[in-house]
């Protein structure tokens, strides 16, 4: 099974590796292919030391500041990520953003992708506060990314923009049940989980985050029925996966 981060990788491995057959570099292809086999692999580890070495000949290639740089920055941290190397794939994220806002325009959907994973990093870390920052901040970029849209890219970017506004309200329902908002979680939850299911392809993990979070909380507060609900929900998407 692929997870989120599996699939968002493998799709950023495959557009590396259309553009950087430009690079002169062969070492730069060779690492860049040696970080997808050891990530399919499930070598994660040696997929962090196989990305560190393509992130820095891109930078002899491309340079530090180049957008092809910045996407393999980007695959490292999701690595991290999946690695609970959290404090490790803030700082690539946030290496990813910088270069983002020097390369592209203030309103281009990769910046607000960026936000979005340093976002839900801060989350990992328990860093709410600054973790709904990043995610108001993706939201706004995103919002003004869409009104400026065709009419071409609008489907894409609204699915985009719903599942960022997702994500914010599951870090937000984390925030009431630390303040002791149960009522107010269990709504934020049940509506960031409706917006995942709707919006969500193969991309399915931040969806069982939702439905386990609602569960733990439901039995909390003694309401089986919820529970158990949300519980044949996630039986059920785990078969669809």
């Amino acid at each position: 099974m692929y997870t989120f981060k599996t699939i968002i990788i493998l799709l950023l491995f495959i557009f590396l590796n259309i553009n950087i057959v430009f690079s002169q570099s062969t070492e730069l292809r060779e690492s860049l292919k040696n970080t997808k086999t050891f990530y399919k692999e499930g070598k994660l580890n040696e997929a962090v030391n196989a990305a560190l070495i393509a992130i820095e000949f891109s930078k002899k290639d491309f340079g530090k500041e180049h957008y092809y740089t910045a996407t393999l920055i980007e695959n490292l941290g999701i690595i991290q990520y999946e690695l609970l190397l959290y404090e490790d794939a803030k700082k690539s994220f946030m290496e990813v953003l910088n270069i983002r806002k020097i390369t592209l325009n203030q309103d281009h959907i990769d910046i607000a992708e960026s936000l979005n994973y340093i976002a839900l990093t801060n989350r990992k870390l328990l860093q709410y506060k600054e973790a709904i920052n990043y995610h108001n901040e993706a939201l706004l970029v995103m919002s003004r990314s869409i009104t400026k849209s065709n009419p071409h890219a609008m489907n894409e970017k609204n699915r985009k923009g719903a599942i960022f506004k997702a994500s914010a309200l599951h870090t937000k329902a984390l925030i009431e049940i630390k303040n002791k908002n149960i009522s107010d979680a269990l709504g934020l939850l049940k509506t960031s989980s409706k917006i995942f299911y709707n919006t969500l392809g193969k991309d399915k993990s931040q969806l069982i985050e939702s439905y386990e979070e609602l569960i733990k909380l439901a039995l909390d507060i003694n309401d089986l029925d919820l529970a158990n609900k949300t519980k044949k929900k996630l039986k059920n998407l785990d078969k669809g996966i």
